[in-house]
């Protein structure tokens, strides 16, 4: 059967009964557009490459719990989205270092005492990599793919006091993960 034929709402039935052959024709006709959107804001291939297969990931990792009604308009707000988080966790990264930057030199003696980004992402990537799966799960969909409670638990097909419940602990946990960090940046 060609695949090339069908319309995507036909494809996005198939993609939930796990047809792989209807997840590859979904990539092989919206991926040239989506990379040119990211690559047009981002002006990086690499970047652009990275969000559009995150985008695609996320479409197959989703494909049960997933509603979509309109294929191409849904893969458009997600790269847009993708995009918009990445230049703002871009701006996050830049403004810390600027902060370290600044305070580091004045407030702190020492290389040794001075906090780096790549140890406070080892450290949060451990602290989150420790949580129990589920609670994990609910974390990363909050505060990395910042989908809200409600999309949360329709996604998980979980209570919304369910989520709360689960990003409260996460919270706890990477408080009481993080304490020695913490201390060292106030």
């Amino acid at each position: 059967m060609d695949l090339r034929v069908l319309t995507d709402e036909i494809l996005l039935q198939l993609l939930k009964a796990n047809n792989e052959l209807a997840f590859k024709e979904i990539y092989t006709r919206y991926w040239q557009r989506l990379f040119e959107t990211a690559y047009h804001r981002l002006a990086s291939r690499e970047t652009a490459k990275e969000l559009v297969q995150t985008v695609f990931l996320r479409i197959w990792e989703k494909r049960h719990s997933n509603h979509i009604t309109h294929l191409q308009s849904y893969l458009q707000t997600a790269i847009k989205n993708s995009v918009i988080n990445y230049v703002a966790a871009t701006l996050v990264h830049k403004r810390y270092l600027q902060h370290i930057i600044n305070t580091g030199s004045t407030t702190y003696q020492g290389a040794e005492s001075t906090l780096t980004i790549h140890e406070l992402s080892q450290a949060i990537d451990k602290a989150v990599a420790a949580l129990p799966a589920k609670t994990r799960q609910v974390f990363r969909l909050s505060r990395f793919d910042h989908l809200s409670i409600r999309e949360i638990a329709t996604i998980l097909n979980i209570s919304e006091k369910a989520v709360e419940y689960h990003i409260t602990q996460s919270l706890k946990t990477l408080r009481s993960y993080l304490k020695d960090y913490l201390d060292i940046a106030l």
